[in-house]
C-alpha cells in the first residue's frame, strides 16, 4: 500500500509540476512544491528530504557550472560579434527560399553543436527566421518547431558541447576509476556511427514533418508565395565579420574536443568541454574585437553571458535537487526495479528507462544523471557498451525532455509570444517524437554492433 501511495505521489507531482511550469511559475518555487507533494505521499522526513534537495542542487551546480557559464559566454558573444548572423545569413542567401526550412535546420544543428545555449540560439535565430519564414509564406507559429529540430538533434552527434553527452561521460568515467564496471574508455565522441544514426533518422522525421506541415498551411491559407526568387538578407548592422572570420571559432571548439579527447583520453570530458569553449571565447575577442568592442562594450557582455550561464545552471540544478528527493522515495525504487528487471535488451531499457525519467522530471539533464547513477553497472553486467549506452543516451533523453513541464521550452515560446495551443504540436513532433524514433534506431543499430 505505502508503495502504491508513493507511486502515485510521484505520478500526480509529474502532471502537478506540468501544470504550474505551464502556468509559468518559476522553477524553483514548482520543485519544491513538487517535492512535498512526494515528501508528503512517501512519508519522507521533510528536513532531511530538503537537506536531500539542497545536496543534490548544490552538487549540480559544482560539476556543471562552468560547463553551462562558458558555453552561455560564448553564445553571447557570438551573437554580439555578428558572427552569428554572419553565418546564418550565409547559409540563408546559399540555400534560397524554398529552402528556408532546412537553413533554420542547418543554421541551429551548427550552433548548438559547438554549445551555444538553446536560448542563445533562440535569441539570434528567431529574428531572422521570422523574416525567412514570412518570405516563404510560412506561419510563424511554425518557427519554434523547425529551431527544435536542429536544437534537440544535435546533441545526438558524437563530440557535441551538450551536458546530456558529458554528464553520461563523466559518470562512466568515474565508475570505471572505482572499479565499478569493466574498463572501456569513453570520450565526446564514443561509439560515433550510433549518435550519427539517431541523428539522421530524428532530423529526417522532424525536417520531413514541418516541410509537408509548412507547404499544405500555406496552401490552405492562401499565403503561397513565388519561391524561385532569390534570397538576399538585409544585414542588421553594417560591421558584420567575413564567413570566414564567423566560422573560425566553431571550427577550432570542434577540433579542440576531437583533438584533446585524442591526446588526453583520461582527461574529465568536462574539462575537454571547458577548454574547447574557452579557446572558441578567445579567438571571438580576438578575431572580433572591433565589432564587441572594447572596455565596457565587451566587460557587458561577458557579464551577461556570465549571468545567462548562472541563471540556466541554477534552473537545471532545482530540477536535479527534486529528482534527488524523487530518489529517496519507495515509489521511485519500486520504478528503478521495474526498469531494470526488464526482460529486454539493455539498450531497450536504457531507452525507456531514459524516457520514463525525462516525462516524471521534466529535464533531460535531471534523467541522464539520475539514470547513469543508478543503472550503469547493472546494465554493463548485462552485456551492455559502455561506450553505446553512453552515445544513446543524448538520443534518448532528448524524447520527453520536452514535454509541457519543460521550463526552458514554455520559456521560448513566452518569449516568442506564441502560445503552447498554437505552437506547442509542432515543438511536440520534431523534440518529442521524432528523437524517440531516432534514439530507438540507433538503439536497434547497437543491438547489432555491439
Amino acid at each position: 500500500m505505502a508503495t502504491t501511495l508513493s507511486v502515485i505521489g510521484l505520478l500526480v507531482a509529474a502532471v502537478v509540476f506540468i501544470v504550474v511550469v505551464w502556468k509559468g511559475l518559476d522553477v524553483f518555487t514548482s520543485t519544491i512544491l513538487v517535492s512535498f507533494i512526494i515528501i508528503l505521499t512517501s512519508w519522507l522526513n521533510w528536513w532531511e528530504a530538503l537537506g536531500n534537495y539542497a545536496a543534490g542542487y548544490t552538487g549540480f551546480i559544482g560539476s556543471q557550472i562552468f560547463v553551462l557559464v562558458i558555453g552561455a559566454v560564448f553564445g553571447e558573444l557570438m551573437g554580439a560579434s555578428g558572427a552569428a548572423e554572419s553565418i546564418a545569413n550565409v547559409i540563408t542567401e546559399k540555400l534560397g527560399v524554398k529552402n528556408v526550412i532546412l537553413s533554420i535546420t542547418v543554421i541551429t544543428t551548427i550552433f548548438v553543436y559547438v554549445g551555444i545555449s538553446g536560448f542563445v540560439v533562440l535569441f539570434v535565430i528567431a529574428p531572422i527566421a521570422t523574416v525567412m519564414m514570412k518570405r516563404a509564406g510560412y506561419a510563424y507559429r511554425m518557427i519554434p518547431g523547425i529551431i527544435f529540430i536542429g536544437a534537440t538533434c544535435s546533441a545526438m552527434l558524437p563530440g557535441a558541447i551538450n551536458v546530456t553527452n558529458t554528464i553520461p561521460a563523466a559518470i562512466i568515467g568515474e565508475a570505471m576509476a572505482n572499479g565499478e564496471i569493466p574498463v572501456e574508455p569513453v570520450s565526446l565522441t564514443s561509439a560515433p556511427i550510433l549518435g550519427i544514426v539517431a541523428f539522421v533518422v530524428s532530423t529526417a522525421v522532424g525536417y520531413g514533418y514541418m516541410v509537408h506541415t509548412a507547404k499544405a498551411t500555406a496552401i490552405k491559407e492562401g499565403t503561397v508565395v513565388d519561391d524561385t526568387k532569390p534570397v538576399k538578407i538585409v544585414p542588421t548592422r553594417d560591421d558584420l565579420p567575413g564567413v570566414t572570420i564567423s566560422a573560425i571559432p566553431f571550427v577550432a571548439v570542434v577540433a579542440a574536443v576531437l583533438g584533446l579527447g585524442k591526446l588526453y583520453p583520461d582527461m574529465n570530458p568536462n574539462a575537454v568541454a571547458v577548454m574547447a569553449m574557452f579557446i572558441g571565447c578567445l579567438l571571438l575577442v580576438v578575431l572580433c574585437f572591433k565589432q564587441l568592442g572594447v572596455g565596457d562594450g565587451l566587460k557587458n557582455v561577458i557579464g551577461k553571458g556570465v549571468n545567462n550561464g548562472v541563471g540556466a545552471t541554477v534552473m537545471a540544478a532545482a530540477i536535479i535537487g527534486f529528482s534527488t528527493v524523487l530518489q529517496n522515495s519507495i515509489g521511485f525504487e519500486a520504478i528503478k526495479n521495474w526498469v531494470l528487471n526488464f526482460d529486454m535488451n539493455p539498450y531497450i531499457t536504457e531507452w525507456l528507462g531514459l524516457n520514463i525519467l525525462a516525462g516524471i522530471m521534466g529535464s533531460g539533464t535531471a534523467s541522464v544523471q539520475t539514470f547513469f547513477q543508478f543503472f550503469t553497472g547493472s546494465l554493463v553486467n548485462k552485456g551492455a557498451s559502455s561506450a553505446a549506452l553512453h552515445r544513446i543516451a543524448p538520443a534518448a533523453v532528448t524524447g520527453m525532455n520536452t514535454l509541457p513541464n519543460a521550463g526552458g521550452m514554455v520559456a521560448q515560446l513566452n518569449w516568442m509570444k506564441i502560445s503552447l495551443k498554437d505552437g506547442y504540436w509542432y515543438v511536440f513532433i520534431t523534440s518529442v517524437v521524432a528523437p524517440m524514433v531516432g534514439s530507438l534506431v540507433a538503439c536497434l543499430v547497437a543491438m547489432i554492433m555491439y
